[in-house]
């Protein structure tokens, strides 16, 4: 699951634009989250909100938890800070 999500974001990584020059979040960030909510745009979610949802994935790709999962925690801390 890992090597997937990491070849796919690194695929996506040209992508991420300056868009999140104003956050601490990176390119490779940005494309992890945008694998699980490509539907949402991240130049309107609040840098935290956006933080929060790249630590979630960190978190629960490292609990092996599923695309769904992850998924579903993604697009709830991306809402929160819309």
């Amino acid at each position: 699951m890992k090597r997937i999500v990491t070849a796919s974001a690194a695929a996506l990584i040209t992508l991420s634009g300056a868009a999140f020059a104003a956050t601490d979040v990176s390119g490779f960030e940005a494309s992890q989250i945008r694998q699980y909510a490509p539907e949402i745009n991240l130049s309107l979610v609040s840098p935290d909100a956006v933080k929060s949802a790249a630590q979630a994935i960190d978190d629960l790709d490292d609990d092996e938890a599923s695309y769904a999962a992850i998924q579903n925690a993604v697009r709830h801390e991306l809402n929160k800070g819309q």
